[in-house]
């Protein structure tokens, strides 16, 4: 009595069970015969199969990314839930954003070495050593930016 093919854990594939694979594509288009015929016929195939087709499928079993086939009979692929993202409405920006968008050009014509960490730690040390007037301008544009979508419906 022919052994049914196993399957190990963690879902890989004995080599028993790909050769039982490519038998039943081999022989899918012949006259159906009883299960039981088919499994001692599929039993007897194995036994006289030479070492060197032996290791053919025991390679294959070592290696599963290789294989093009899909999961074995029965067993059901996981589906994967669609996620929904809710649309949020853009924020207007912060003062300090609307002072790099306005140097950063500069900045990087003057340093174009520069990566954008760099460029960002730059401008950061900027803001901060402006005077309280000059940032008192971005504060008031970046004001003036959150009332008009307030005033705006999303």
């Amino acid at each position: 009595m022919a052994w049914p093919a196993r399957k190990l854990r963690g879902g890989k594939r004995t080599a028993h069970l790909l050769f039982y694979i490519s038998i039943k594509k081999a022989t899918a288009s012949q006259k159906p015969d009883t299960s039981g015929k088919v499994s001692k016929k599929r039993s007897k195939i194995w036994k006289t199969t030479a070492r060197e087709k032996r290791k053919k499928h025991e390679e294959m079993a070592k290696h599963p990314k290789e294989r093009t086939s899909g999961p074995p009979r029965g067993v059901r692929r996981r589906q994967q839930k669609k996620r929904v993202s809710f649309g949020r409405a853009k924020q207007p920006l912060p003062a300090f954003f609307l002072f790099m968008a306005q140097h950063r050009p500069q900045l990087q014509k003057s340093n174009p070495q520069w990566t954008a960490v760099e460029t960002a730690k730059t401008l950061g040390k900027l803001w901060h050593k402006q005077p309280e007037k000059d940032k008192e301008m971005y504060k008031e544009k970046a004001a003036q930016l959150r009332r008009r979508k307030q005033k705006r419906p999303a």
